[in-house]
């Protein structure tokens, strides 16, 4: 039997105690389609010998225990870096910075709060 993604899962939930369908698809209630995904690989684990159903709770087997210890951590085989870039950051692409001359001309003006005119901090007092 191949192993997914999914019955390792499902394992190593076990692994940390008995469990019900109930519990594995949201803990309090029933939803919607995932039960019968759940109950479709506990079914495989049951039929290979790696879980066992005892009344509605699961268990995991010696089997089932066995196969988690065999299983190898997937690590990649080569780090990849997303950039290429040696030099040190200074972060000056986020510095305020008028693109187009002008841009910042509305900085100059007070704006109109109630009746009170403010200029924006830094930039003057209330007229």
């Amino acid at each position: 039997m191949e192993m997914k993604q999914q019955h390792y899962a499902i394992l190593k939930r076990l692994q940390h105690g008995a469990s019900s369908l109930k519990r594995f698809t949201d803990k309090d209630g029933e939803v919607g389609n995932q039960g019968f995904h759940y109950l479709r690989y506990l079914n495989d684990l049951q039929n290979f010998g790696y879980a066992l159903e005892i009344g509605d709770v699961w268990h995991i087997t010696g089997f089932g225990v066995a196969k988690l210890a065999e299983q190898k951590p997937r690590i990649a085989k080569e780090r990849v870096a997303a950039g290429t870039t040696t030099e040190t950051y200074d972060g000056a692409d986020l510095k305020q910075s008028g693109i187009r001359e002008g841009a910042f001309d509305f900085l100059q003006y007070p704006s109109k709060f109630g009746d009170n005119l403010v200029f924006p901090r830094n930039q003057g007092t209330t007229a």
